[in-house]
């Protein structure tokens, strides 16, 4: 997995700064409805709002809180992005979701080798880091790492050392969600809904399947 990570940051050097297309900015559904532009882009996020509340009050562990307060803020930081999407505001949609990121990322690994849960605060940083990076330089690179890295790692870690199984579902919607991103415009010319809004709704799934991951919750609650 190091060699794979090291592989991962070379490719990253070599290929050059990675900047944001200006037309990611153009979704496919742009309705206003009830006063509120890009409305279902803006309103699938209350479901992240819902579920970081309850895993927050599930917890069992600060890791855990930290994860869903992430989930929680989320919810707001894609809403303001989405009503008036532009770069500027992309910065409040990424930070929150690098919390999420990173810290999903040292939960998994605390559950194999208990003294990485130390990397929790580092790797934080470092998320919040490669957003704010992208917002002074104009270059992606380390936020790509940040958010596909651990897409990577976890289910490698998940196949050569098992623990709990909840973390597929979390593995499988994430990337249906990504998926639907991805055609975004395609999905809205056959659906009533856009790609991106099921993308929303999808990771918005992944994070209330956290809820069934005994990593993150108290048995008693889950």
């Amino acid at each position: 997995m190091g060699l794979l990570l090291a592989c991962a940051i070379a490719a990253l050097i070599f290929f050059g700064p990675m900047r944001q297309d200006e037309t990611y900015h153009a979704f496919a559904d742009q309705r206003t409805l009830a006063g509120i532009p890009n409305f279902w882009n803006v309103i699938s996020n209350l479901p992240f709002a819902l579920i970081g509340a309850i895993g927050w009050s599930r917890a069992r562990s600060g890791a855990a809180r930290i994860l869903f307060v992430g989930v929680f803020l989320t919810a707001f930081g894609s809403a303001y992005y989405h009503w008036a999407p532009d770069n500027a505001r992309l910065l409040w949609d990424r930070l929150p979701m690098t919390v999420v990121f990173m810290t999903l990322f040292t939960m998994v690994l605390a559950e194999r080798f208990p003294r990485s849960i130390q990397l929790l605060g580092p790797l934080v940083v470092i998320g919040i880091a490669s957003v704010l990076y992208w917002q002074w330089t104009g270059d992606l690179r380390p936020y790509v790492l940040v958010q596909f890295a651990p897409m990577v790692i976890i289910p490698m870690l998940m196949l050569l050392l098992p623990k709990t199984n909840e973390l597929w579902w979390v593995i499988l919607l994430y990337g249906l969600a990504k998926i639907a991103e991805a055609q975004d415009a395609r999905i809205y010319s056959v659906f009533f809904l856009s790609g991106h809004t099921l993308k929303h709704l999808l990771s918005a799934a992944a994070t209330w399947m956290m809820l069934r991951w005994r990593g993150a919750v108290r048995e008693d609650s889950a």
